[in-house]
């Protein structure tokens, strides 16, 4: 019998937001407000494929009689855009914007930023009295916020939380993955979930960032004890929705890149096809391990943090993923640099027994093209040469 297959739908692209268009659309987003756009300044754009693009500004305004800085996003998609979310015409699609905090995929973060709300939540989950404290650590809008809540008791003792913001009720999944790998790794424990499903309550833990610890000349652990933590995840039988492969596949940056870089775009596509090959059984890893997802006291490992990608994958990615950060912080650390590689160097050799070095170099040469996009997110100074040097690193990975 003869089968047919019948062509989907054509592939939507989200609309472009360009930066010439920028200040156009924020100034009419201004004005329907009933303020007046004086600057604004890009912060970092976050693409999600084809399928979606944000931008973060810092905008000064005029309103009420006063200049008011706030945080407004752009936000193209190629699917229909959010109804609570002002829609502005930009360049043949329709633009959303909004305000920090009221992103409308994080209807949480609003609450997860107010005193008042969040220390309703905390009593609704048994947290202590005091003083509470409020920090935004990280916003990627239509994904998630971290929020860093300290509450000072009347003794003066002090207790510090994170609020994981996530879309829908995802920070249930979230939670119930922190409360399965517990008895496996040292993540933070859950202290509750809002009523909505959309913020997970996190202890904080102890310890500094392996990234601070290298850069300022502190003990940090034997590489064998954060493998010995990957031995752990391997172990945990861990089930999960979550597809660290997928996240990990460097084909996911090659159009990204091709765009910023077009005359590196023949490197680009070779380097993500030999770093895409890479044959290994499938375990528990983290999915996204790097020095700023662990903590370190004395010397050794004390936390795992951002467990939220774990899931079955690659051992090979989460130590590609680590040797290539070390790499780039080893770059904008100068005097740690030789520290910093050295360690490199250990942590490659430590994971080389369990992922080959064939499997290594590879996964590294991946964790480099990723890595490349990040200059350009973060709209860091003469971005266009930071991403053709890690394009360049990628592919000595390979022929390493």
């Amino acid at each position: 019998m003869e089968t047919r297959t019948r062509a989907g739908p054509p592939t939507r692209h989200a609309p472009r937001l360009s930066e010439q268009a920028a200040g156009r659309l924020l100034a009419d987003a201004c004005a329907r407000a009933g303020a007046t756009l004086l600057d604004h300044r890009l912060r970092s754009i976050h693409h999600r494929g084809h399928r979606s693009v944000s931008h973060v500004h810092d905008v000064d305004l005029w309103a009420d009689g006063s200049v008011r800085r706030v945080l407004l996003v752009l936000h193209a998609d190629a699917g229909p855009l959010p109804a609570k979310a002002m829609a502005l015409t930009s360049e043949g699609g329709r633009v959303a914007v909004w305000r920090f905090p009221h992103d409308p995929y994080l209807p949480d973060l609003g609450p997860a930023v107010d005193l008042h709300r969040v220390r309703r939540l905390l009593d609704h989950l048994g947290v202590g009295p005091g003083k509470v404290g409020l920090r935004t650590r990280v916003y990627r809008p239509t994904r998630r916020a971290v929020v860093e809540v300290t509450v000072t008791g009347g003794d003066g003792t002090r207790r510090a939380l994170y609020l994981k913001v996530l879309p829908g009720d995802r920070a249930r999944a979230v939670a119930d993955r922190h409360r399965e790998l517990a008895a496996h790794a040292p993540v933070p424990a859950v202290v509750g979930v809002s009523s909505t499903g959309g913020t997970v309550v996190l202890d904080a833990l102890q310890g500094r960032t392996l990234r601070d610890a290298l850069a300022d000349g502190d003990p940090v652990p034997e590489p064998a004890e954060i493998v010995a933590v990957s031995r752990r995840l391997m172990d945990s039988g861990l089930r999960s929705d979550r597809s660290p492969r997928a996240f990990a596949d460097p084909a996911r940056h090659v159009a990204r890149l091709c765009e910023l870089v077009p005359e590196e775009a023949e490197t680009v596509r070779a380097v993500a096809r030999a770093a895409g090959d890479i044959e290994a059984g499938e375990t528990v890893v983290h999915g996204d391990l790097h020095a700023g997802q662990l903590l370190v006291r004395d010397g050794h490992l004390t936390g795992l943090l951002d467990v939220d990608g774990a899931g079955t994958g690659l051992l090979a990615h989460d130590a590609g993923s680590l040797v290539a950060y070390l790499r780039v912080l080893g770059e904008l650390r100068p005097r740690a640099t030789v520290r910093i590689e050295d360690y490199a160097d250990r942590i490659a050799e430590a994971y080389t027994p369990l992922v080959g070095a064939r499997g290594l170099a590879r996964a590294t040469a991946g964790a480099w093209l990723a890595l490349a996009t990040s200059a350009h997110r973060s709209q860091e100074p003469g971005w266009p040469a930071t991403t053709k040097s890690r394009i360049a690193r990628a592919a000595a990975s390979l022929e390493a």
